[in-house]
């Protein structure tokens, strides 16, 4: 006679195996499988979790296929992984993209208009749990996955390195957070 274990414990069990994954591996915002099936190899340089005014806004991981920091812009194939913990509609993340490249003084040297144009068309509004993605290519194109789903690819040699230079940059709003995602 098979003894059937209680359906309490048959959940648990079920829960523990669907996240044992990401909690062995402790990464807060990791890369999706189709990220991972399309680019081979990928390794975590560093994670960060980002809060304003007490809120938790999302978890975040820098990822890198080889290389190392400094020459990640024409050398390397990199990623940065975004898990949102709250609604945010797709109009507020390109004001602030738009607002952080400006501080940056991006503004005059990059068409940083029509690249918001561009992103108005790919980014979808996310709510929590959602989790978008942007792959960087040393060939100068840049491609955003929201979830499990592709949204599109940029070829602009600039984009890239603009767009990660809003976390990446030494004059990044946010620099604990920056430190982190570079793993120092």
């Amino acid at each position: 006679m098979i003894k059937l274990l209680p359906p309490k414990i048959i959940l648990l069990l079920v829960i523990a195996w669907c996240t044992a994954g990401y909690a062995q591996a402790g990464v807060k915002s990791p890369l999706p499988e189709v990220v991972k099936l399309q680019w081979q190899g990928f390794e975590m340089i560093g994670q960060t979790t980002l809060k304003r005014f007490g809120l938790h806004i999302y978890d975040a991981s820098f990822w890198m296929l080889e290389g190392n920091f400094t020459d990640f812009v024409t050398n390397n194939t990199c990623a940065l992984s975004i898990t949102y913990a709250r609604n945010i509609r797709a109009k507020n993340l390109l004001s602030n993209t738009k607002k952080e490249w400006k501080r940056l003084g991006f503004a005059g040297k990059y068409p940083i208009e029509a690249w918001l144009e561009i992103l108005k068309n790919l980014w979808p509004d996310v709510v929590k749990g959602d989790q978008l993605v942007v792959v960087t290519h040393p060939n100068g194109k840049t491609t955003f996955f929201n979830n499990q789903t592709s949204l599109g690819t940029i070829d602009d040699s600039d984009f890239g390195a603009a767009f990660l230079a809003i976390w990446l940059d030494e004059n990044s709003r946010f620099k604990k957070n920056r430190k982190e995602l570079l793993g120092e």
